[in-house]
């Protein structure tokens, strides 16, 4: 990378730690999916700022209303393009919302992003915010440098990647308004780690229906509280079936994970409830997260089986499940010059040997890469506390990650 592009950078911190601060202070939070407007005209004002095209795309009222029911909360996607008349072109996809917030944080308030140690705290600091503050910096240092790209640069700043990214990136690609040969996802990796793909998620909710009654006669009623808890207590045969040998996968990197089961993420009564009720109704979320290998279909057959099982013995307590969302493991050949040249790029500003890994998590690298049809990879800042309290990420990192950008913008496929 020429110095001058590395020297605007660094010279350039302060201005890029006020992009991220710009942006962590718009409360995008998700559900269910607030001040998205408020942020995608910050994001065109910054995008025009690097010299970018930019088109914003809404999601149609009646698509936003099919998946949420509701059409309250408008969604919105940003296309950013740099056209230097290239034979190839790469996408650069970044989601700009937010998980919910809770607790105290260090300044406050999750939406103000102070700093302390040399990290910017908040909500979004790290996952993904960091990440389109260095995508956006590194598109400016090229710019103020009078050098070109070596591919056209294509960006997307998508709604709704928290929630299964359906009427974000999903929307993006399944519209046509993706139209690259090339994908970056500005997360899934980081540090000296190339992103090459992520786990596979599926989502259950489950309805626990019984009969109210008066506390004094319990009886007389079917308590649909009781029979969730014990749904959930017997989960754990499930869960102990997933840590064996024989489920566990190894990652590129080397290290070795079985697919998890989180159960009650979201948890709830029923209208009518009264400590001096038996509650009639309650409810319960299922996370499973799915290792490279497993597919949806099969695991989605044996958690329903385990759950109706569990139900049969709560009757008369009935359970209806529904299936919010489904991801299946995505993964990305090593091999492939879009993984190595990035990874060329990362050894050049990191100093170390570049690896590869699957991320745990799932990010929206899927769409490109199994709905798209392209090659993709993911990477971004390192965040720290990730969807916790005081959420952060380190400015020096920022700013690496500004330059890994730059440096694969310059170097190309």
């Amino acid at each position: 990378m020429a110095s001058s592009e590395h020297d605007f950078i660094e010279q350039n911190e302060a201005g890029l730690l006020s992009m991220l601060q710009e942006m962590v202070r718009v409360p995008t939070v998700n559900p269910p999916g607030e001040d998205y407007r408020e942020m995608v005209d910050l994001l065109a004002t910054q995008s025009r700022d690097a010299g970018l095209r930019v088109d914003i795309h809404q999601v149609p009222e009646k698509e936003v209303r099919a998946l949420l029911g509701t059409a309250d909360y408008p969604r919105y996607n940003l296309i950013a393009r740099w056209d230097v008349g290239a034979e190839k072109t790469v996408h650069f996809n970044a989601h700009y919302d937010v998980v919910p917030v809770s607790g105290a944080w260090r300044f406050g308030d999750a939406f103000t992003p102070g700093v302390s140690g040399g990290s910017v705290y908040g909500r979004g600091s790290g996952d993904m915010k960091g990440s389109i503050a260095a995508l956006l910096m590194a598109i400016r240092a090229l710019r103020e440098s009078g050098s070109q790209p070596a591919f056209n640069i294509e960006c997307s700043f998508t709604a709704d990647e928290e929630t299964g990214g359906q009427l974000g990136a999903g929307y993006v690609v399944r519209e046509g308004l993706c139209r690259a040969d090339f994908a970056v996802v500005c997360e899934g990796a980081a540090g000296s780690y190339v992103g090459c793909g992520h786990n596979g998620v599926l989502w259950l909710e489950v309805d626990v229906e019984g009969k109210p009654a008066h506390a004094s006669r319990p009886q007389d009623g079917v308590n649909a509280f009781e029979a969730m808890a014990s749904m959930a207590v017997g989960l754990e045969r499930y869960k102990r079936g997933l840590a064996s040998s024989q489920r566990r996968y190894r990652d590129l990197n080397g290290t070795e994970r079985n697919p998890t089961l989180n159960v009650g993420g979201v948890f709830a009564g029923g209208g009518g409830d009264k400590i001096n009720t038996v509650p009639a109704r309650a409810s319960f979320s299922l996370d499973r997260r799915l290792v490279p290998g497993e597919r949806i279909t099969g695991v989605e057959r044996d958690l329903r089986n385990a759950l109706v099982s569990l139900s049969d013995g709560q009757r008369p307590a009935s359970c209806s499940i529904r299936t919010p969302l489904r991801i299946e493991p995505c993964t990305v050949d090593t091999e492939h010059p879009l993984c190595q040249s990035f990874a060329g790029a990362v050894r050049s500003v990191r100093r170390r040997t570049a690896g590869f890994r699957i991320t745990t998590g799932f990010t929206d690298l899927h769409y490109f890469v199994v709905d798209g049809g392209l090659p993709g990879i993911g990477y971004g800042v390192k965040g720290e506390n990730a969807h916790g309290n005081d959420e952060r990420v380190r400015i020096r990192d920022v700013v690496l990650t500004a330059r890994t950008y730059a440096e694969f913008m310059l170097r190309g496929i």
